[in-house]
């Protein structure tokens, strides 16, 4: 394996584009963002630069049962019924952490202090990421107020509650994610137990189980104590002008060197009843 503070040292020497950056300090930054990020796994769309011509975008969403059938007399001209549509503009917004190295810290230190930082800048914005979505989540349940008040631990009457507000609202209830707390609680129930025997989980992604159908993910950038229900078709969207970009950064006068990670993002809630909080304490 080529050793990552070798390969850090050789970019603060030499006068390498940006593009031409190690492809395995890349594939480090990538990794631990895949590894960490939920959120992505919930997206009913995700606008990628390409369908982003400008600055923003609209994106037009259908009113639910907007046209109308009319009942006829015999021989009476038929009424015009068109569908109505809702608008909303999503600019993206800069992200970015910059991860500065001393040669000093690289010739000194007995660990490999560059990949220890590329790691924890990949998780940094996968945490970032993650925020972002769960927070219009939030905000949709709000809009709609759908949101069940649980007490000191989850029950299944919250959930099932939960589940009979997305219905009642033509929605299909796919995902249930929940903090650690909530994991800690929902762990408990039999149902749960039950369900989660079907070895329908894959820790590395947070999936921990199923229950009423519903897909169980854990993730700790949920607020404490809260547990979300959605309808992954129609929930949530995330415009993506920039992914994730990765460019060597070299300051020369004080002996420092490292990388720069950028990204432009902007989520928002794509249906408001599509969403559902539970809170506990």
């Amino acid at each position: 394996m080529i050793d990552m503070a070798q390969r850090l040292q050789e970019l603060m020497t030499t006068t390498t584009e940006p593009e031409m950056i190690p492809s395995q300090i890349y594939s480090t930054v990538i990794e631990a963002v895949k590894d960490k990020l939920v959120g992505t796994n919930l997206l009913a769309l995700r606008i990628g630069s390409d369908g982003i011509p400008g600055s923003s975008v609209d994106v037009v969403t259908q009113d639910v049962n907007s046209m109308t059938v009319s009942t006829l007399a015999e021989g009476h001209e038929v009424p015009i019924s068109l569908e109505a549509v809702s608008t909303f503009n999503l600019k993206p917004v800069k992200y970015g952490l910059r991860p500065l190295i001393t040669k000093e810290m690289i010739e000194d230190n007995k660990w490999d202090i560059v990949q220890r930082n590329l790691t924890e800048s990949g998780y940094a914005m996968a945490r970032k990421l993650d925020s972002l979505i769960m927070a219009q989540i939030e905000a949709g349940d709000s809009a709609a107020s759908h949101t069940v008040t649980g007490g000191t631990a989850i029950t299944l009457a919250n959930i099932v509650t939960a589940i009979y507000n997305l219905e009642y609202d033509g929605y299909h209830a796919s995902d249930l994610i929940v903090s650690s707390a909530v994991a800690q609680d929902i762990r408990q129930i039999n149902t749960f137990v039950e369900a989660d025997k079907s070895g329908v989980t894959n820790p590395s992604q947070s999936l921990i189980g199923v229950i009423y159908g519903m897909r169980v993910w854990q993730t700790n950038m949920a607020t404490a104590n809260y547990a979300y229900v959605i309808d992954k078709d129609h929930a949530v969207v995330l415009a993506e002008k920039r992914p994730i970009t990765v460019e060597k950064y070299n300051d020369v006068t004080r002996d420092l060197s490292g990388v720069v990670l950028t990204a432009r993002w902007v989520s928002r809630y794509l249906r408001a009843n599509a969403c559902c909080v539970i809170t506990t304490t």
